[in-house]
């Protein structure tokens, strides 16, 4: 496997599936994922604010916005010396805008994510990959798990039924690609808006202003049953809200 330079930052493989959302197939490129949800400690280097409910610097980050997200996205890009991946310059209008390699901004439906090199969330097609192991759990036949990593609940995530707030990252056993948390604990935004994936893309982002103001998030939480933990369970919210139920974790494309 390959190595990252970056820490806790695991490579994945891409490949081609069916993600449960979708009519056909979708490709997959290469990426970095962070094995952990984002801690308070790495939002804390980041940001120097901790804005959250439930105070511990292993816990998962909470009560974060999905534009606070792509800021600290776009902050630890510049720590590390890479191209912020998001323009945020119209952000208090709801508008984004995304960098490519090369100088060029285009519109966030158009966008080509591979030719970024920053740290951004992840979209939902590459969530539903990586949460269900990827290519290393389609070798191992254990893909169609229920739960990212295991048909039991409780070996994989913090839920409704075993916990009353976030606990630190890495306490339950990791999926296939040794990612933790991808069920239960908080749910994770994803790049997405809420329409359903239209036919050769990869993502869907439809909105351009404040008028769609809604984004996907994936995995479940500690506040959640169940079934809403399984990985191929959807929610949204709105773009602009902080719950003490959502976060997000990192990837960046390699």
């Amino acid at each position: 496997m390959k190595e990252s330079k970056y820490e806790n930052m695991i490579f994945v493989q891409g490949g081609k599936y069916q993600p449960s959302f979708a009519d056909e197939e979708k490709e997959v490129f290469d990426i970095e994922v962070c094995k952990y949800l984002t801690t308070q400690k790495m939002w804390i280097e980041v940001m120097e604010n901790n804005p959250l409910e439930f105070k511990g610097d292993n816990k998962p980050v909470e009560c974060v916005t999905w534009w606070e997200a792509l800021e600290f996205c776009n902050k630890l890009s510049e720590k590390y010396g890479l191209e912020p991946v998001y323009d945020l310059s119209k952000s208090a209008q709801g508008i984004l805008m995304i960098n490519e390699l090369g100088g060029e901004i285009v519109y966030p439906d158009v966008a080509n994510l591979k030719n970024t090199e920053g740290f951004r969330l992840p979209t939902e097609v590459e969530w539903e990959w990586f949460a269900r192991g990827g290519q290393v759990a389609i070798e191992q036949g254990t893909f169609d798990y229920t739960y990212p990593g295991s048909n039991n609940i409780d070996e994989v995530a913090w839920h409704i039924e075993n916990s009353d707030d976030t606990y630190n990252v890495g306490l339950k056993k990791p999926n296939q690609l040794g990612l933790y948390d991808c069920a239960g604990n908080v749910w994770e935004w994803c790049y997405d808006t809420t329409e359903n994936i239209e036919e050769g893309k990869n993502y869907i982002y439809k909105t351009f202003d404040s008028s769609n103001i809604y984004r996907r998030l994936k995995g479940g939480s500690w506040d959640d049953i169940d079934n809403d933990c399984a990985v191929i369970s959807r929610s949204h919210d709105q773009a602009t809200y902080d719950f003490n139920s959502v976060g997000f974790r990192l990837v960046r494309t390699i």
